[in-house]
């Protein structure tokens, strides 16, 4: 049981470095996309990194033979694509708050 634990609190983890490894930070978006290109960019990268973890939580949670791995997973994965919509949100292709 613990070892099913640890890996599925890594297989969180990952979830993280999956995003930040395909997307830019926060700040970036935050910053710099400044039109409907750098959002569509921004959704592209976070379609890889969903892609990416959702084969990743799978092989994880077969190879396991636990359900943990992708729940936990999957989670973060929902909870990244919510931070950079937020992101999106306040960039200035969306808000026109460009700093002069």
């Amino acid at each position: 049981m613990g070892d099913k634990v640890i890996i599925s609190i890594f297989m969180a983890l990952e979830g993280v470095h999956a995003y930040s490894a395909f997307l830019p930070s926060v700040f970036t978006i935050k910053t710099f996309v400044e039109d409907d290109s750098g959002i569509q960019m921004i959704r592209e990268g976070e379609i890889m990194a969903s892609a990416f973890l959702i084969a990743l939580a799978l092989a994880t949670a077969y190879l396991t033979k636990s359900k943990w791995p992708a729940i936990l997973a999957l989670l973060t994965g929902a909870g990244m694509i919510a931070v950079y919509e937020y992101a999106l949100a306040r960039s200035p292709a969306k808000c026109g708050c460009e700093e002069e």
